[in-house]
C-alpha cells in the first residue's frame, strides 16, 4: 500500500506544469511550439525580458506567421550545456526537425541555440534565444524558377 501511495505521489508530481528547472521550462516551450499553432497569450506567459517585449510588440500578421508551426515535426532535442547563477541560467541546446510541404518531408534542419532563462516569481521564463548555427538540408531538388 505504501509503495502504491509513493508511486502515485511521484506520478502526480511529474504531471504538474510548473517549471521548477530551467531545462523543464525550455522543453515545455519547445513542445508547445513545434507542430502546433500557439496563441500569443500562451507564449507570453512563458517568456520575460526581450522575448516578452518582442511578442507583445509584433503585429498580428507577423505573429500569425510565427505562431503556425503545424508543418514542422521535431526529431530530437538535446541540452548540450548549462551555466547557471541563482536567478539566471544559460542553456546551450540543439534541436532537429523536419519541415513538410504538402504532406511531404521537404527539409531537415538542425539548429544550435543558447537560451537565457530567468527566475521570475518562482518560475523559470525564457528571456532571450540566440542562434549559434543552423543547418538545412533539402530532401528534394530545389527549383529556382518557382
Amino acid at each position: 500500500m505504501m509503495r502504491y501511495l509513493i508511486f502515485c505521489l511521484f506520478l502526480f508530481a511529474g504531471c504538474l506544469d510548473d517549471n521548477r528547472s530551467p531545462e523543464a521550462a525550455l522543453k515545455d516551450f519547445i513542445e508547445i511550439r513545434i507542430g502546433n499553432i500557439v496563441t500569443r497569450s500562451s507564449l507570453v506567459e512563458k517568456v520575460t525580458g526581450k522575448m516578452r517585449q518582442s511578442l507583445e510588440n509584433v503585429s498580428d500578421d507577423e505573429f500569425q506567421k510565427f505562431a503556425d508551426l503545424r508543418n514542422v515535426k521535431k526529431d530530437s532535442f538535446k541540452i548540450l550545456s548549462k551555466s547557471c547563477q541563482q536567478e539566471t541560467c544559460f542553456l546551450t541546446y540543439s534541436i532537429s526537425y523536419k519541415t513538410k510541404i504538402e504532406d511531404k518531408d521537404a527539409f531537415t534542419s538542425e539548429v544550435k541555440k543558447i537560451a537565457e532563462l530567468n527566475m521570475v516569481e518562482g518560475k523559470w521564463l525564457i528571456a532571450d534565444v540566440t542562434n549559434i548555427k543552423t543547418y538545412h538540408e533539402s530532401l528534394e531538388a530545389i527549383n529556382a524558377l518557382q
